[in-house]
């Protein structure tokens, strides 16, 4: 990896600046919703019924923040040279990535999703891989939100070790897994799968929340059972897990209100859902009225092969937030669902070139006034101005 590159990942994602926002009401609320973690002066708050506080030390830690008050992480770590300088290096990056994507993100959704400015909701982003750092930005007030990927949930990271070599290695490898979503918008999902060496997707789901913003309470190992409810397990998962996953409860740093981040590790095709898992596809139609965000998902759901997931999105969703590898606009169209257009859309890039929409090409260029611009960059074409961004409600 480039020098320069490194540099940048090393920020490992979003908070820690304060910010002054003048001006309307509108911005005085958006303020109070992304106040970021004072970093320099720690202090834990105990919240409700009482937590092993070993996880959100280590979260803050793998995140290469400051710890809080009363620290129960052994000291070795904390003193760990690499580990300071890691911490230098992100606290700087990570207010630079902050001011740069972080509130632009987060002040779009407050704009166009006013509706959930105010209210709890159940958060759906299936292809997701680890990327809570995106549907954190667009649906942060969700008190559920369930991930899926076909990465390895994997385990909480350095429990059992202050080992020197084991932290620098930990560290490289979280930059490297970072690099991606970072600079692309997206986790390449090939490269997760062969290269994600950082003991699954756990550690980066803590680090990720920890850097927007929130703070770990809980993490435990769970499945799904047959009957589709969601049942405990321990870290790292056993071999005969059919549907391993990870439950993480976690709070605003401001707030005593807790949510649950849940996370699976499952196969969503047609063969996964209706042969493989079918008690997967159990669970999915118990969570009923979701939020969902879609995407970089491959267009996948272009694919007869993956029409049982695309339905259930379709039948459960009351909006849905996607690029154009998401779900074809006609299907949006057969459901019922309005929508509103941002960005522009060019057609897929040359990976995926089969994948062109003409209903999309066609739709962009019939509401011309009614198309907004888009001030940032997403999906695959992540560069601003190559971006498409629609937002489908029934």
């Amino acid at each position: 990896m480039h020098p320069r590159f490194l540099k940048i990942t090393l920020v490992l994602i979003v908070v820690a600046v304060n910010i002054a926002w003048l001006g309307n009401n509108k911005n005085k609320k958006l303020e109070s919703a992304i106040t970021a973690i004072d970093t320099l002066t720690p202090t834990f708050k105990k919240i409700g019924k009482k937590y092993n506080r070993f996880y959100n030390d280590m979260a803050r830690y793998i995140a290469g923040m400051l710890p809080e008050n009363g620290c129960v992480l052994d000291t070795a770590l904390l003193n760990n040279l690499a580990w300071k300088q890691y911490h230098d290096t992100a606290d700087i990056n990570w207010k630079k990535y902050y001011t740069e994507r972080v509130l632009t993100l987060r002040e779009w959704a407050y704009d166009e999703m006013s509706e959930l400015n105010t209210k709890r909701f159940k958060f759906f982003y299936p292809f997701s891989g680890p990327d809570v750092l995106h549907g954190n930005m667009f649906f942060q007030n969700a008190d559920t939100s369930i991930m899926i990927g076909l990465e390895a949930v994997g385990k909480v990271p350095l429990q059992n070790t202050s080992n020197k070599d084991s932290v620098n290695s930990f560290i490289k490898e979280a930059n490297d897994a970072l690099y991606a979503v970072l600079n692309f918008s997206f986790f390449r999902t090939i490269a997760m799968r062969t290269d994600l060496k950082i003991n699954g997707t756990v550690p980066l789901l803590m680090l990720l929340l920890e850097r927007t913003n929130n703070r770990v309470l809980d993490v435990r190992g769970i499945q799904i059972d047959k009957n589709g409810i969601i049942t405990a397990d321990n870290l790292p998962n056993k071999k005969n897990t059919r549907v391993p996953g990870v439950e993480i409860t976690y709070c605003k740093s401001d707030s005593t209100h807790e949510a649950k981040l849940y996370y699976f590790s499952v196969d969503i095709s047609n063969s996964g859902l209706y042969y493989k898992y079918p008690e997967f596809m159990l669970y999915l139609k118990k969570q009923q009225v979701v939020y969902t965000m879609l995407k970089s998902a491959s267009y996948l759901m272009f694919n007869n092969d993956f029409s049982g997931i695309r339905n259930i999105i379709l039948k459960q969703s009351k909006i849905v937030l996607q690029d154009d590898s998401g779900i074809p606009h006609n299907y949006f169209t057969l459901n019922n669902f309005k929508h509103k257009l941002y960005g522009t859309y060019i057609g897929p890039i040359k990976l995926f070139g089969s994948k062109q929409q003409p209903a999309l090409v066609k739709a962009y260029k019939t509401d011309t006034l009614n198309v907004k611009p888009l001030n940032f960059g997403i999906g695959y074409k992540y560069h601003v101005g190559e971006s498409n961004w629609v937002l489908y409600s029934k």
